[in-house]
């Protein structure tokens, strides 16, 4: 995936049948929204655009893994994604109020692909739930879920303050 131009990707989401499931989906826009914040933090300066290039990089790389053939481990797969948006997603929330008119968009930009990377985990891990059926696998990764409806929030927050912000 790595190799491929934006359109080959695309094509491979597209395709019946085989190609990339919700994980790899979920963990591009991890991947995009960390890059958004590795961009706004660029105006900032300091340590934040450095940890945002490394969430990108992790995530990248949970697009492009093979989660491995059990359903636990594609689900867990896709909590590694809800995790790393989840950290880039704080560092979004740090950058807002510190960032100039171009740089806050970019957070805003920001929160609405970890938003996106978030749901789309969740329904990812939500659909191997149905194939597990040990339940201390299931409580962990229900439990591994729970904190999604509050990260959607916080980044609605994140949206919801710059389009105020920007608008003044």
């Amino acid at each position: 995936m790595r190799s491929q131009t934006v359109e080959q990707v695309l094509e491979s989401f597209a395709a019946p049948g085989g190609g990339p499931g919700g994980r790899a989906g979920a963990a591009l826009h991890a991947a995009l929204g960390a890059a958004f914040v590795a961009r706004a933090a660029a105006s900032v300066g300091g340590r934040t655009g450095e940890s945002a290039n490394e969430l990108r990089e992790v995530a990248l790389g949970l697009a492009t893994q093979s989660p491995g053939a059990a359903p636990a481990d594609g689900a867990r797969a896709a909590v590694r994604v809800i995790e790393v948006a989840e950290r880039a997603l704080t560092l979004a929330e740090t950058l807002r109020p510190m960032g100039d008119r171009a740089s806050v968009t970019d957070v805003a930009n920001a929160a609405e692909a970890l938003r996106a990377a978030v749901g789309t985990a969740r329904v990812d891990v939500e659909s191997h739930l149905v194939a597990i059926t040990d339940p201390a696998d299931r409580e962990e990764l229900l439990l591994a879920i729970d904190p999604v409806d509050d990260v959607v929030l916080r980044a609605a927050k994140v949206t919801a303050v710059v389009r105020e912000q920007i608008h003044r």
